[in-house]
């Protein structure tokens, strides 16, 4: 157990480097020409933790529903926090839409949670009034509870992931729904980050915040 104690230490804190594309013009001929950006409702997809042992029930299609939603809402309000809370300190050449102004937009135009997610990101864009717009796709799969997976690792030679988060954010212009910038990573971690939507959220964007792409030229 002692020696097993390091390792999981050790991928608690593990991330796969993150993959960013940023379009090769993007400095030069977009940058100078956008002032503000919206953040929408991240999308999100949560893998329930198996039942132990037969204990415990899976959640209904639709509390899962009402927990994806949820958590889309409150990802998209921390994302925002941070990017404003940076763009404060004159960090960024763009502003950022207030995600309430934002979300009512959307829901004055009909728009459903389950909607934003296949309409034309330029069509999106251009209903809220600005340049570009930011959006976030995440999978959680939901870990073990911290006991079940410390003695799957001990009875069994694998071991039982606690955390895990595909993320991926994206970038997309007004003018024909360009991707202009792409960041995706996993993020594996203890804690049960993955219940705790502020802690999901701080995890993706301490590297998140200095690769996005509007950063004045230093």
């Amino acid at each position: 157990m002692k020696k097993l104690l390091p390792f999981l230490l050790l991928l608690c804190l593990a991330a796969c480097a993150p993959r960013v594309y940023t379009a090769r013009d993007f400095r030069q001929q977009v940058q100078p020409h956008h002032k503000t950006v919206a953040i929408l409702p991240f999308n999100v997809h949560i893998r329930p933790a198996p039942p132990l042992l037969g204990r415990g029930a899976r959640p209904s299609q639709r509390e899962l529903a009402e927990q994806e939603y949820q958590t889309g809402l409150a990802v998209q309000n921390n994302v925002f926090s941070w990017l404003l809370h940076r763009a404060a300190k004159d960090e960024y050449t763009v502003e950022f839409q207030d995600v309430a102004r934002t979300n009512v937009l959307l829901q004055q135009a009909g728009l459903s949670y389950e909607d934003m997610q296949t309409r034309p990101r330029e069509e999106l864009a251009k209903l809220l009034g600005v340049d570009a717009v930011v959006t976030g796709q995440l999978l959680l799969n939901k870990p073990l509870p911290l006991a079940a997976a410390l003695a799957i690792n001990v009875f069994t030679p694998f071991y039982a992931v606690s955390d895990e988060v595909t993320a991926s954010l994206s970038l997309h212009d007004q003018q024909a729904g360009r991707l202009l910038w792409r960041y995706d990573c996993q993020l594996q971690g203890g804690g049960g980050f993955t219940d705790n939507a502020q802690n999901l959220t701080n995890s993706l964007m301490r590297n998140v915040a200095k690769r996005f792409p509007y950063q004045r030229k230093s």
